[in-house]
């Protein structure tokens, strides 16, 4: 029988042998929930702030996700820095006690009040159609608004992958920039020079967007050294990959990304705004397609967000979903998901948020950048 409840996260350790053997029973093990970096997170947000759901079947951890509160609202903590917020679910939870998961973990919210704002879950998920079928069931307020794009590059072969890259202008452009000296491609699967790797990462972030009206969040020690704990968990965990460019030893382009469940998620990345003529950070997509491809891979994800750049690779796209969820007199909530709603339909006001009065909030402060 399948026990669903909504707890405080457990001081014991147990609670992560029990976690860390769940993720790696999961369908999707994405690294954005891996344990030691959902660690991080807790260190860096306060395990005050955490609640968690969870499925325990015969004595067994079957099921849970981890959320923090922010304003009176729970968000997945991944998503302090993410591209993808799965529920963690055992891969062989029967449909019906999937259902009874998702129905369970409702009922409770609605119990004890509260609020919750699940961005970025995948709609492809094998479970998506019944959570969503689950809460149309329940009593309660909820909205799902559709959010950014998945892009993906997916071929047969592991060569025309790296043929899906290897354009003609991006030949020319390495050219041009072999022209200049000697080219170095980096691939770094462990710690390697991980300190000066990353200063130099955070060093060309900082001048790439200097002169725009959105500059760079790695001006603050404090996410600096956010990132750099992220960076090593994820190390720590086997599943980073980083990339790098090198133009007569100075690194001009960066990359960081992640192995997820047989393919790689291309994450971070910047480059050196004086070589854009040459497009670094393109270049090095095509030298990433040219190393999975000697690696049998056939799949590059480009995560959350619809960058214009990222549609020169791709051949597909996956939806991004948020799920807005209260109790239908949760007045306050309702209205802000209703403006949500309303601005995500109305292209004209999401364009001039986007083009004057984001910069302004960033500039000001009184909108911080997402750590990505």
């Amino acid at each position: 029988m399948l026990q669903v409840l909504i707890d405080t996260l457990p001081g014991d350790p147990g609670f992560w042998e029990a976690y860390t053997s769940l993720w790696l029973e999961s369908e999707y093990k994405t690294a954005f929930q891996s344990p030691l970096f959902l660690k991080v997170l807790i260190n860096i947000i306060g395990r005050e702030k955490i609640i968690l759901s969870k499925g325990i079947k015969n004595v067994k951890l079957v099921a849970t996700t981890l959320f923090y509160n922010k304003d009176g609202v729970y968000h997945f903590l991944s998503d302090l820095k993410t591209d993808h917020n799965y529920f963690v679910l055992h891969k062989d939870l029967p449909a019906g006690e999937i259902q009874q998961y998702f129905r369970d973990f409702l009922m409770e919210a609605e119990k004890r009040k509260l609020a919750f704002r699940l961005n970025s879950l995948p709609s492809w998920a094998y479970y998506a159609d019944t959570f969503k079928k689950v809460l149309a069931e329940r009593n309660m307020f909820y909205k799902v608004i559709d959010s950014n794009p998945c892009v993906i590059l997916e071929t047969p072969t592991p060569e025309e992958l790296f043929e899906a890259t290897d354009k003609k202008k991006f030949r020319q452009k390495l050219n041009r920039l072999k022209d200049q000296g000697n080219v170095e491609f980096e691939a770094f699967t462990g710690s390697e020079d991980i300190d000066n790797w990353l200063n130099g990462m955070f060093e060309l972030h900082i001048k790439r967007w200097a002169t725009t009206s959105t500059p760079s969040i790695y001006r603050d020690e404090t996410v600096k050294e956010f990132y750099r704990s992220c960076i090593k968990s994820w190390i720590g965990q086997g599943i980073l990959i980083r990339f790098s460019i090198k133009l007569n030893e100075k690194r001009i382009s960066y990359v960081t990304a992640l192995f997820e469940h047989g393919y790689l998620l291309h994450h971070t990345c910047t480059f050196d705004i004086d070589y854009e003529k040459q497009s670094p950070g393109l270049l090095i997509i095509k030298m990433i397609a040219r190393w999975m491809a000697d690696r049998g891979m056939t799949k590059m994800e480009f995560g959350d967000g619809g960058e214009m750049y990222k549609y020169q690779f791709t051949s597909y796209q996956l939806q991004h979903q948020t799920v807005f969820i209260s109790g239908k007199r949760n007045y306050p909530f309702i209205i802000k998901t209703s403006l949500v709603h309303f601005f995500k339909e109305n292209r004209k006001l999401r364009n001039f948020y986007t083009a004057n009065l984001r910069p302004l909030m960033l500039k000001s402060g009184f909108l911080k950048k997402k750590i990505t």
